[in-house]
């Protein structure tokens, strides 16, 4: 998004702001899209499986329209999602429905919607019990995905699923579709995707063995990389035509064959955003150039930032359209935001001139960082939210929102 965009939504919906470029984001899925064919192209040297993408709408709930048209699955964690896509008049074909806990009381509202026509997941054996028994109530079979743990809370543990696949005939409304397995997020290696994917290979041949059950298909969050910045060693990016070609060949060497799908978010989403806030104090302490601007760290959070110390990409961004400034060379400016906290700094040495006004824009918040800060702290206001379609010009999603009644005694 250039400058000129960012300076418009700024002036139009004001500071701070998050804008999600919705173009960027089907170009990004049209590269892994791509990616992942020419991958299974190369390692099968003919038929391989055709990856299908399920996108973690955790990730952002602001781009699930979208992705409901880009992905061919929404993963849907929490009741609150499910009310985003029901009120959204997404077809439950597209729901994969997880989350960790599933209250019997929110799934019977889900199942009601959806019926037969999404995916569930089955994070315990009472998750399945409570699908089966709701499924033969409405004279139906749901498709289940039981999760297996990586160690962690998540999930079943090989024994439980095993066991849960041998006697899959006293869940009578259900129909075992496939696994679903994640370990984590902002994977950095090919490594350990290998290392999971023989676990997962020896699990699955222990399912054909021991239960008679061949998996049909594998649900898999990968939890790809991505790196945010600039002042730190470069990180791999396993989107490349090269790193998804080469984990299409750990595909390959698994015995087991089936369905794939990849489960991601941040992967996706994470440069389509832009965190925009103003330069509204500047001053110089002990010799520090500093600049306050009307943000702070409980809007906006980079995985692995700690204090600032880790420079992000940044765009300042003069208020009116004019010849470039003339590069600030040896200057440094820590940005911070508006807290009552000496941790809210945003980056720490910013390598050049910010000016009150200036529009200073921190790039890549397309997933998470908008809402893993402390959003309620100070009873600051929500930021708005719009979106930007090249086609449909500024969607806006969210105005700016007081939080103070949220922090309000009572009277």
């Amino acid at each position: 998004m250039d400058d000129r965009l960012i300076r418009e939504a700024a002036e139009r919906f004001g500071t701070p702001l998050y804008i999600f470029d919705l173009d960027q984001v089907r170009e990004r899925v049209r590269s892994l899209r791509d990616g992942f064919r020419d991958g299974v192209r190369e390692a099968f040297q003919g038929e391989g499986p055709e990856i299908a993408l399920t996108y973690s709408m955790k990730t952002n709930p602001f781009l699930t329209r979208a992705m409901a048209d880009l992905a061919d699955r929404i993963e849907v964690c929490s009741m609150g999602e499910f009310r985003i896509c029901r009120d959204l008049q997404l077809p439950p074909e597209k729901l994969f429905i997880s989350g960790v806990l599933k209250i019997r009381e929110d799934l019977e509202q889900i199942v009601d919607y959806c019926g037969d026509r999404a995916r569930y997941t089955a994070e315990s054996p009472q998750q399945a019990r409570y699908l089966s028994g709701m499924a033969c109530a409405q004279g139906i079979r749901v498709r289940v995905y039981p999760r297996l743990t990586n160690g962690s809370q998540f999930g079943m543990d090989a024994d439980t699923i095993t066991r849960m696949a041998l006697y899959r005939d006293e869940y009578p409304g259900i129909a075992l579709a496939g696994i679903h397995f994640f370990s984590g997020t902002q994977k950095k290696k090919l490594t350990r995707h290998g290392k999971e994917l023989r676990m997962l290979d020896a699990f699955m041949a222990r399912l054909r063995d021991e239960a008679g059950w061949e998996v049909p298909e594998l649900e898999y969050g990968t939890g790809f990389a991505v790196s945010y910045f600039e002042d730190r060693k470069e990180e791999t990016d396993l989107r490349s035509g090269e790193q998804l070609a080469a984990f299409c060949g750990l595909l390959r060497e698994m015995q087991w064959r089936g369905d794939v799908t990849i489960e991601m978010g941040r992967a996706f989403a994470a440069e389509c955003g832009t965190y925009v806030t103003t330069a509204l104090d500047t001053k110089v302490n002990d010799g520090r150039e500093i600049c306050l601007v009307d943000g702070g760290i409980h809007q906006l959070q980079y995985d692995g930032q700690i204090k600032g110390m880790y420079r992000p990409r940044i765009r300042v961004i003069p208020p009116e359209e004019g010849p470039e400034r003339p590069p600030a060379e040896g200057r440094s400016v820590m940005i911070c935001g508006s807290l009552c906290t000496m941790n809210d700094v945003l980056c720490s040495d910013y390598p050049g001139e910010i000016r009150e006004g200036d529009r200073v824009a921190f790039l890549d918040t397309g997933a998470y960082s908008f809402y893993e800060g402390m959003s309620l702290f100070l009873s600051h206001e929500l930021p708005g939210v719009v979106l930007r379609d090249a086609g449909e010009g500024w969607l806006p999603a969210r105005d700016r929102t007081e939080t103070y009644p949220l922090n309000m005694p009572p009277r």
